[in-house]
């Protein structure tokens, strides 16, 4: 090379610099006035024959729009604050709720305004053939059939005094009204045409249930007289509706006995074209109420459920548990509050109370041509009940816990006994005893398959004769997850898929998919080795779909003939993409890789119709559709164009070897327009591995619990996120050997990064991970620790209050990675080693910790205990405690003020920013809630 043309070389470089800095001169940094516009794509639906799509784009806060669009001629309806769209499987109908203004709303709740003086939603239904939009005012939720729509059945408030419900039953068509008074609870049948209504007895009107045909003009009193009615249900054929009524009263804290009663429709003359039809409803009792034939202590409830199988021909229900009415002798305020907690049972109070539990039931199903005998299917609570083909199999598989509870709250792999329960008799034949680790039984319910987690193999178990054969050790090759880092000796790196007929399963290994013969007879690379090849991860995805509500289930089985879709994942490089392969045939799997992230891709159920989201990091989730399996797309919506006007950034893949010397890759993002000539302060965000996520576009939107990446790289931060490995009973000395070695490497390979000004943020197992690192470095010029857990001694025996369960097993062999309990051989020393609290003396960087007092993760007192240890020693430290927050903030007034405060804290120790009021002062008890304390000392 010439030293005229290196000249001119450079000169090109110091031009294009110049350049690409004087057009990120004229955007204007992110600030927090930015979220509330940002906007998504959501709600994706296709119509099954792929001509109309429909999404919604959502705004962080204020007023969405759904928009429908036709693919085929390119019509399009705006519906502005429009959301939930259902719509009918002929695309004929739809409906969906209109929500008053977010304007008027805000402004009423400042003004305190009353319940019935709120703005109030409305319902619009569309004619999805014309795109003609009529609308419903104050009302409350639609209903409508599911095949298609004669009639959209609309809640509306009854203003009178009685209080209650009306229904408009509303003819498409027309648009004339039906009014219907009283109405407590409503379901229409599959094909939009039958109402069946439930209404409680008052001063003006008996109780009763009632079938309207609005094919006939018809309509029919099918009860009445009963305490409480529930559980009203269609079967998919619309010609059988189930229901159940109790005679005893509704008393609190008690369960009055129902009974079930099923409603059949009777053709005693078809319709001509001279005279319609000819029909009458007759109505038994399925379930007498008090039947006498339960086990002991169970009963039919308001809460059984009582639902169709798929066929029709059996109820599937819950038996509940019964309860006595609470004794009113006894006075509240001299009994005793108490909670017992048992050693020896099964579920702790702190499970029991949460209602989403639902108490405990039994399995059941009554056959429809046996009225009076309920089978019961379970043989206790824990027993896990799997109906085969809907419930319409003549057997059931029950996957038995009972006698394992206890154990198996410890343990890594459950254990089950796993039996075939015939749904005529009762009669129960056990196939295996102690089976362990996750059994997945096969659609047509002969066989099961599950992980063995002593050997690292997925097994096959024949529940016609009991054989339980080896699947995957013939292949040569790991389908236990190969990167995983937690004290369990193999963990499954496989989702289990059957074909239809139980003809195969489909199992993963670290690349590649392989098709297997569920006798264990054949093994074969589906994807011909070409994951393993080219290193990139192959994985099915099911895009066919069957959401008909009227079923009971609606799993379905791969075909045995023709293609399926894969995702696929290059595991260097990080691109995604998508394939597919020839189930029966095998080979190479054919399709591409992209620098692109995809999302929500969902297929039309009868036509190669695929809609999808695509983003990079700087290009927002997009919506696309394809008709041609991406060899060319359509992009349909264009959100965020306000994002030209701001300053985003890049992002790369990096590389370094740990301390150990381990190789590792993390992400590294820089600031638009970088000048490498400056330095730039730099913010370690740390979970476990983010590699992955290179191509994932971040919305500037107020954190949750950790930084909000392209906000902090537009206010010219680089932001690093490392990939972590860990070796068992060390995870706060493997946190070390990463990310520190890793934020070393980064001010190493740029010299842009500024080593005197660097912090560290992490949440939960980050936040963890973020109080061991400052007792462990002073490399960090400041740290947030969001709901860190300070004392693993202590945490070991907390309670993870959102689900009432043990902390124990996440550190003997979860996500902690102690890999010992605390009484162990060098247990009680490993707890020790990796908790922030007994080394707080090394602590020499301020911290920034975040720990809410409603969280249900990590018990509340954890990032206390780090703080008063701090706080006792005289180290620079502030808590933030939301009231009533949760692990992760889920209010927006409070994620937009932990956004400000968090900045604020990096801004004053990575850019010399004057100290905020709050951190200096902090603020006046009296003035909480009015007074903020986010001005700047001076």
């Amino acid at each position: 090379m010439t030293k005229k043309s290196l000249i001119l070389i450079l000169s090109t470089a110091a031009l294009l610099l110049v350049g690409t800095l004087t057009a990120s001169a004229q955007k204007k940094a992110l600030d927090h006035s930015v979220y509330d516009s940002w906007q998504t794509v959501g709600s994706i639906r296709l119509s099954n024959d792929g001509s109309l799509i429909s999404y919604s784009i959502n705004p962080q806060e204020g007023d969405s729009k759904l928009v429908i669009k036709n693919l085929k001629t390119g019509e399009e309806l705006v519906i502005d604050r429009g959301t939930g769209l259902k719509t009918t499987e002929d695309a004929s109908w739809a409906t969906c709720v209109i929500k008053a203004p977010f304007a008027q709303t805000r402004q009423a709740k400042i003004d305190k305004k009353k319940k019935d003086e709120m703005p109030k939603d409305s319902i619009a239904r569309i004619n999805l053939r014309s795109f003609e939009v009529f609308k419903t005012p104050f009302a409350g939720s639609a209903k409508m059939g599911y095949s298609s729509a004669p009639y959209v059945f609309v809640e509306q408030e009854d203003t009178s005094a009685t209080d209650k419900t009306w229904i408009l039953a509303i003819e498409s068509a027309s648009g004339k009204v039906d009014t219907l008074k009283g109405v407590d609870n409503f379901i229409v049948s599959k094909d939009g045409w039958k109402l069946a209504t439930s209404s409680k007895k008052d001063s003006l009107s008996v109780s009763e249930v009632r079938l309207y045909d609005y094919s006939l003009g018809k309509n029919w009193q099918l009860d009445s007289a009963a305490k409480d009615y529930s559980n009203l249900s269609f079967n998919d054929a619309g010609d059988c509706v189930m229901f159940s009524r109790t005679d005893e009263e509704e008393k609190l804290d008690g369960t009055p006995s129902h009974a079930v009663r099923l409603a059949k429709m009777n053709l005693l003359k078809k319709a001509t074209r001279k005279a319609p039809a000819l029909v009458e409803w007759t109505v038994e009792d399925l379930v007498p109420q008090n039947v006498e034939d339960l086990p002991e202590g169970w009963v039919i409830s308001a809460d059984s459920s009582p639902r169709f199988s798929n066929d029709g021909t059996r109820a599937v229900l819950r038996l509940k548990q019964y309860f006595p009415p609470k004794d009113t002798t006894v006075v509240d305020f001299e009994a005793a509050g108490l909670d017992i907690w048992r050693y020896d049972a099964a579920t702790l109070p702190p499970t029991d109370k949460l209602a989403r539990n639902g108490g405990k039931s039994l399995s059941a199903v009554v056959n429809l041509d046996v009225p009076g005998k309920v089978v019961v299917v379970s043989s206790n609570p824990a027993d896990r009940i799997v109906f085969i083909d809907g419930a319409s199999a003549d057997f059931a598989v029950s996957i038995d816990e009972g006698k394992y509870e206890l154990d198996n709250l410890w343990a890594v792999f459950s254990k089950a006994d796993v039996a075939v329960v015939d749904l005529n008799s009762g009669e129960r034949r056990v196939v295996r005893e102690g089976l362990e680790g996750m059994p997945d039984i096969s659609n047509g319910g002969g066989y099961i398959v599950n992980f063995n987690g002593e050997d690292g193999n997925f097994y096959s178990l024949n529940l016609s004769d009991g054989s339980y054969v080896n699947l995957t050790g013939q292949t040569g090759v790991a389908f236990y997850d190969e990167e995983d880092d937690h004290p369990i000796k193999y963990y499954p790196s496989s989702s289990v898929l059957y074909g239809e007929g139980d003809s195969y399963v489909l199992l993963e290994d670290r690349y590649d998919i392989w098709k297997f013969s569920l006798d264990g007879k054949s093994a074969v690379n589906l994807t011909a080795g070409a994951g393993r090849e080219s290193k990139v991860k192959y994985t099915v995805r099911e895009l066919d779909r069957d959401d008909n509500p009227y079923l009971y289930s609606n799993l379905k089985a791969l075909p045995k003939k023709g293609s399926t879709y894969l995702s696929a994942f290059d595991t260097e490089t990080s691109k995604y993409g998508f394939a597919t392969v020839d189930l029966a045939k095998g080979g190479k799997p054919q399709g591409f890789l992209s620098e692109n992230m995809y999302r929500s891709i969902i297929k039309a159920k009868n036509a190669n119709v695929l809609a999808f989201q695509k983003e990079d990091f700087k290009h927002p989730a997009d919506l696309y559709v394809t008709s041609d399996f991406f060899k060319t797309e359509t992009k349909l919506s264009a959100i965020n164009p306000q994002q030209e006007e701001y300053l985003w950034g890049d992002v790369q893949m990096v590389h370094w070897n740990a301390y150990d010397g381990t190789p590792l890759k993390g992400l590294l993002y820089t600031p638009e327009g970088l000048d490498p000539t400056k330095k730039y302060p730099m913010v370690v965000y740390i979970y476990e591995k983010y590699a992955e996520t290179l191509y994932q576009y971040y919305s500037p939107a107020p954190s949750r619990s950790v930084i909000c990446i392209p906000f902090y790289v537009s206010q010219g931060y680089v932001v690093f996120v490392p990939d972590i490995v860990y070796e068992v009973g060390h995870p706060g000395e493997s946190a070390y050997n990463c990310i520190c070695a890793g934020a070393e490497a980064m001010c190493e390979q740029f010299g842009f990064i500024d080593k005197d000004k660097m912090a560290i943020q992490g949440q939960s197992w980050g936040g963890y991970q973020t109080a061991y690192l400052v007792t462990r470095t002073d490399m960090f010029a400041a740290a947030g620790a969001g709901a860190p857990v300070g004392n693993m001694t202590s945490a070991y025996g907390g309670i993870r209050w959102e689900s009432g369960n043990s902390r124990i097993t996440q550190y003997e062999h979860g996500q902690s990675r102690v890999g010992k309990t605390l009484w162990e051989d060098g247990g009680l020393e490993l707890y020790i080693e990796n908790s922030p609290v007994f080394f707080a003396p090394n602590v020499s960087t301020p911290v920034l910790i975040m720990h809410n007092d409603a969280d249900g993760a990590v018990p509340w007192y954890q990032g206390i205990e780090f703080f008063m240890s701090l706080r006792r020693l005289n180290k620079p430290a502030w808590l933030l405690e939301y009231n009533d927050e949760a692990h992760n903030l889920r209010e927006s007034r409070n994620c937009k003020d932990y956004t400000v405060r968090l900045i604020q804290f990096f801004d004053h120790y990575l850019k010399d920013a004057p100290m905020p009021v709050w951190m200096s002062d902090g603020i006046p008890y009296q003035r909480k809630g009015n007074y903020f304390a986010l001005e700047l000392s001076e």
